[in-house]
């Protein structure tokens, strides 16, 4: 499988955007957003392209986001393609303004640059780097990844972001042995956003896109709904918001099926409540009377209670069985494993209550209200654990 940020971004949001765009392949209008940052990736790719002998003039850079842009401002409303267009002229301009003449120090060795990576043998991380410079008096790399967001997203949420790490391992294999850096450039603002990963950090990141790649090959594709979902071009496609096909033939009032629905759920928390009330005065009666049974109306209330083994401390445990010579027949501490150890024979009656006195109890009361006369009666049960 071939995997990117894209697509590993895209699953994470939501599995079933995922097949209705890679698996269905159902071809949705790109947003406007999207195709202003790619008009303006591709001016910046001219700009610093390595194999200018010089750095193209301010005017150059300007007529390749135009034409950029003119390849896809049909796609875009027209009251926002002029806002758009400008927004990007005056982001470029500024840019190339501050950042125009070569830095010394560094030199660019590609832009948009393809990697394909092998990952867990049978996969590949693929995509393209928006820029790597050379550090001239390290040898290092930065990656660079353009932003052209007006938000700019928190650094601790960016440092977790598994985007720089997919680019660090493409770093890694594409130029070994290489000090690389990455950073996040939001051009708008004119901040550069530097942040590293730790070999730790890139493992974490490693065993995201493993659990991805598996829940993908498994046909994991469940809708995960949420705010996203407003925005979400395939919203239409998706099982949970696209319009039902009614048959012809079938004659249900669903309107009414649902209103009758949520009108016998408010009922039943109502009736949920009152029962409640009515438990709990039945309960303080049998206290206050020094009773666990009732009889009134032609009903009687029996309350019951009983011990439940929830975990066992296991190192009191060991206290008691390593002495015996029995700690390495538990080879799990659950309440089945003791309790075969405790039906076993050879353990005296010490012994027994020595080792249930490492159990650690939940008590359960259950209150029951029946017809006196008993039979096949309705019986009314309400519980507590």
């Amino acid at each position: 499988m071939r995997i990117s940020y894209s697509r590993f971004s895209t699953y994470q949001v939501c599995p079933q955007q995922y097949k209705l765009q890679y698996v269905d392949g159902i071809e949705v209008p790109t947003p406007p957003a999207m195709l202003f940052g790619a008009a303006v990736h591709e001016a910046l790719k001219f700009m610093y392209d390595p194999q200018h002998l010089r750095r193209p003039a301010l005017e150059q850079v300007m007529e390749a986001f135009a034409q950029a842009w003119r390849a896809r401002e049909a796609e875009v409303g027209e009251e926002e393609r002029q806002a758009y267009f400008e927004q990007g002229v005056d982001m470029l301009r500024r840019h190339y303004q501050r950042h125009g003449k070569q830095e010394e120090g560094r030199y660019t060795a590609a832009t948009e640059r393809f990697f394909n990576v092998p990952f867990n043998r049978e996969h590949t991380l693929v995509g393209y780097v928006d820029r790597v410079d050379v550090l001239s008096a390290s040898g290092g790399l930065e990656i660079i990844d353009y932003k052209t967001t007006r938000t700019m997203s928190p650094e601790r949420e960016m440092a977790k972001s598994a985007q720089l790490a997919i680019y660090r391992m493409a770093a890694d294999h594409l130029y070994p042995g290489r000090e690389v850096t990455t950073t996040l450039w939001y051009l708008l603002h004119d901040y550069q956003m530097h942040l590293a990963q730790t070999q730790g950090f890139l493992e974490e990141k490693r065993e995201e896109i493993r659990e991805v790649i598996g829940r993908i090959e498994a046909g994991e594709f469940a809708p995960n709904p949420g705010s996203h979902c407003d925005r979400c071009a395939y919203r239409p496609h998706c099982p949970l918001f696209r319009e039902p096909v009614v048959p012809k033939d079938l004659e249900v009032d669903i309107g009414k099926l649902l209103r009758q629905y949520v009108e016998l759920e408010a009922e039943e928390k109502e009736a949920g409540a009152r029962r409640a009330e009515l438990r709990q005065a039945i309960e303080e009666y049998l206290d206050r009377c020094h009773t666990e049974r009732v009889e009134g109306g032609g009903y009687a209330a029996e309350r019951r209670q009983w011990k439940r083994v929830s975990s066992w401390d296991v190192g009191r445990l060991r206290e008691v069985l390593g002495p015996l010579g029995l700690w390495e027949k538990v080879t799990e501490v659950s309440s089945g494993a003791v309790r075969r150890l405790l039906a076993s024979e050879g353990l005296s009656w010490e012994e027994k209550r020595s080792i249930e006195a490492a159990a650690e109890y939940t008590e359960s009361r259950v209150l029951r209200v029946r017809p006196v006369s008993g039979g096949d009666g309705e019986e009314l049960e309400e519980g507590e654990g």
